[in-house]
């Protein structure tokens, strides 16, 4: 296993996803919580702020989806000599798959990562099955590897970082290490394609999230919640696909198709309010979720799971994850040692921060917002 050194204040692996408490500056939001003493009041989350501070959200992107999308895909192939796709065949990781597809841009690689060992998948075989009949129909010669996440791939986490894997970028703290920067440092798929390659010359592709629109005091603002961007915390050799300060476009773009199909909805529904948008941005609608993901230029794999947002719906960062049960009830079974370092750690974080991770969770905080226009009734 490969070693990802624990400094979640070494300025080298602060990119644009942080969080400060005053002058103080980490990757790490339980080092953040701890600085404060506890006190959420005094730590700010930061996403790509020097980006939004610069870019115009006021203005739409004339460039339509489509194009947008055309371009990310060869931006991409032009900066890397090897591109792997990780997919898991759900809106985001399907649209950013059929833009290479459709605009012809070479994909070297789609990495899809099997947990049937330890959980329930039901998006797996939906995955696997889409990424080999587009293989097939447009006759490409991007290679598939499906890999297993092994049961003491989690362990080994546990081995190398104890209970300080607190402080590991993206504060994962249910039992699945599975950030990207976790993840990408410490899975021997990733090792094998970088010895492989000249270094810097492979780009990882991780795409999700979507956009996050806020209506209040009838204006519309995008943000960004922590809880939302744990993944892209930390520098690797990972690049995010949609969120990226190389085509703000993209993002931007989004954010306005949001917002016609959330105005759209509000003024022809009667009795929908404005609390619509943070229920289906927050996976509790899954009858309007695949529709919000169409309207937002977005394509899905046929599995149902992943067409409603099915998995979403539980957090992902709960100690309490219910499709982790089984991993963590053979950890407390027969790796006494894990599990021991798993809850020391957990209870690490409510001594020095006084939040209950198990029982209550650790509090979302939400980056600044950026004003886009107001709302627009119908006449």
């Amino acid at each position: 296993m490969a070693e990802l050194l624990n400094d979640h204040l070494d300025p080298r692996r602060i990119g644009h996803t942080y969080w400060t408490v005053g002058n103080f500056k980490t990757i790490s939001k339980i080092a953040a919580l701890e600085r404060a003493g506890g006190d959420l009041n005094k730590v700010q989350f930061h996403c790509m702020d020097d980006l939004w501070n610069s870019v115009d959200s006021t203005v739409e992107p004339t460039t339509s989806w489509d194009d947008l999308l055309r371009i990310r895909a060869w931006q991409l192939r032009d900066r890397y000599s090897y591109l792997a796709l990780s997919y898991s065949g759900g809106w985001d990781s399907s649209t950013a798959l059929m833009s290479f597809v459709k605009n012809n841009v070479p994909l070297d690689e789609i990495i899809i990562y099997d947990r049937r060992n330890y959980m329930e998948d039901n998006e797996m075989d939906g995955a696997i099955s889409t990424a080999q009949r587009v293989i097939k129909e447009y006759n490409l010669k991007t290679k598939l590897t499906v890999t297993d996440l092994e049961w003491d791939y989690h362990a080994k986490v546990y081995e190398q970082y104890g209970e300080d894997y607190i402080y590991l970028p993206g504060c994962q703290l249910c039992f699945n290490q599975t950030t990207r920067i976790v993840k990408h440092s410490n899975m021997p798929i990733w090792q094998q394609i970088r010895n492989q390659h000249p270094e810097d010359s492979v780009g990882f592709i991780e795409a999700h999230d979507k956009p996050r629109v806020n209506l209040y005091n009838n204006k519309w603002y995008h943000f960004y919640i922590d809880s939302g961007m744990y993944t892209m915390v930390g520098k690797g050799g990972v690049e995010m696909y949609y969120h990226t300060p190389h085509l703000p476009e993209l993002q931007l773009k989004q954010i306005y198709m949001s917002i016609r199909y959330f105005e759209n909805l509000i003024n022809t529904t009667p009795g929908i309010t404005g609390d619509i948008v943070h229920k289906v941005q927050s996976f509790v609608c899954p009858d309007l979720y695949a529709d919000w993901n169409r309207h937002i230029g977005r394509v899905c794999s046929p599995s149902e799971s992943a067409i409603h947002g099915l998995a979403k719906m539980d957090n992902f960062f709960s100690p309490n994850k219910d499709e982790l049960a089984r991993l963590t009830g053979h950890t407390r079974d027969y790796m006494e040692k894990i599990y021991k370092i798993w809850q020391g750690g957990l209870h690490k974080v409510k001594e020095l921060s006084g939040y209950d991770a198990v029982s209550s969770g650790i509090p979302t905080l939400m980056s600044k917002q950026h004003y886009i226009r107001d709302f627009i009734s119908n006449p």
